[in-house]
């Protein structure tokens, strides 16, 4: 049985969808629902410490504003949510989120926001699916 969902968020359409997805499975299973968006600061940073700044200052702001419109949309449908944000690498802390509080389904757009990345199976979801200890839906 389905009793707590984690949905991952990135901003990309297919974390729209993923989100969708959860939203019904919530309904329809009658679980609770968790919106994750973890921010993922580029590979090279820049040097320049107020470059620095300004870009984690952008990146959050994102990441709230992705939360939010979240929280929107399943209260909009009727349900609650629970809100998590993170900093890393994505895949670390969807899977640490996921068991540390009890969920028992992870569902992720098959492709998000990165890059190159996109040309083969989301770098992300593959992740999650190779290191969660539970269920991952992947949503495409």
């Amino acid at each position: 049985m389905i009793s707590k969902i984690l949905v991952a968020l990135d901003g990309s359409a297919y974390s729209e969808k993923a989100l969708d997805y959860a939203i019904f499975l919530a309904k329809t299973c009658r679980a609770s629902l968790g919106v994750i968006h973890v921010v993922h600061f580029p590979t090279i940073p820049p040097t320049d410490p107020q470059t620095v700044n300004r870009i984690l200052q952008l990146l959050e702001t994102l990441g709230n504003e992705i939360l939010s419109k979240a929280e929107e949309k399943t209260k909009t449908s009727g349900l609650g949510v629970e809100k998590i944000k993170a900093q890393g690498y994505p895949v670390n802390y969807i899977v640490k989120n996921a068991s540390e509080r009890g969920y028992d389904l992870i569902i992720v757009g098959s492709r998000g926001m990165s890059g190159i990345k996109e040309v083969l199976l989301g770098s992300v979801s593959h992740g999650v699916s190779q290191r969660a200890k539970c269920p991952v839906l992947i949503v495409h």
